[in-house]
């Protein structure tokens, strides 16, 4: 590769870096294209050179959050278990959405508002999806009826975050985990008993009290 395209790769990583940045602490309405290329150290026109305007930069920001959200979902060498797996994941999920409040709210939000942002929304919760059913080892098509728990599982844990964030992070991060895992762990034994022994993965649902 030449120094020219290097350059460009840099600055052009450099403007994401930066958009990345501002809107997971600022609305959209309230971050500025001058604000990123400032931040950015670039010049004012380079965004719309490689962005054509502030929307097409949102959405690359919005696709490369989905890849690492993605990627915190990865099983972690020391999660030998799926519990450890699961109280991993929700862990970095939860950590990472509380450095990228503004757009992660976007995300976790209902769509309707915009069709390539719903689409990137779309592509996180069909990712958390299968990230449950890598978990309780389902492989292939999903049954229609632990596709749609699942689905309503991560919708659980996203409403709950969403709560927690829009209500100044006043949990301890370890009980919001604690709340997230037992709510995702009892809508899976509704619908995984039948398929596989789910105490031997995830602990099983919680004891109900009497």
């Amino acid at each position: 590769m030449n120094t020219k395209r290097q350059g460009r790769s840099g600055r052009r990583e450099a403007v994401v870096t930066a958009a990345m940045d501002l809107f997971s602490r600022k609305r959209y309405d309230d971050v500025y294209i001058s604000e990123i290329a400032e931040t950015a150290g670039v010049a004012h026109g380079l965004l719309f050179y490689h962005f054509k305007d502030k929307r097409g930069l949102y959405l690359e920001v919005l696709r490369r959050m989905l890849d690492e959200l993605v990627d915190l979902q990865r099983r972690r060498e020391d999660e030998l278990t799926g519990q450890q797996w699961l109280r991993g994941v929700t862990l970095r999920q939860v950590e990472y959405r509380r450095e990228h409040a503004q757009t992660m709210l976007v995300m976790m939000r209902p769509g309707g508002h915009d069709e390539d942002v719903d689409a990137v929304v779309e592509q996180s919760r069909r990712a958390g999806v299968r990230f449950l059913a890598d978990l309780v080892g389902l492989t292939g098509e999903l049954p229609p009826r632990v596709r749609i728990t699942m689905r309503a599982a991560m919708g659980a844990a996203d409403g709950m975050i969403t709560d927690w964030l829009t209500h100044g992070c006043d949990l301890e991060v370890t009980e919001l985990i604690e709340a997230v895992y037992v709510v995702v762990v009892a809508a899976l034994g509704t619908v995984c008993e039948h398929e596989l022994d789910l105490k031997t993965v995830v602990g099983g649902p919680p004891a109900r009290r009497t």
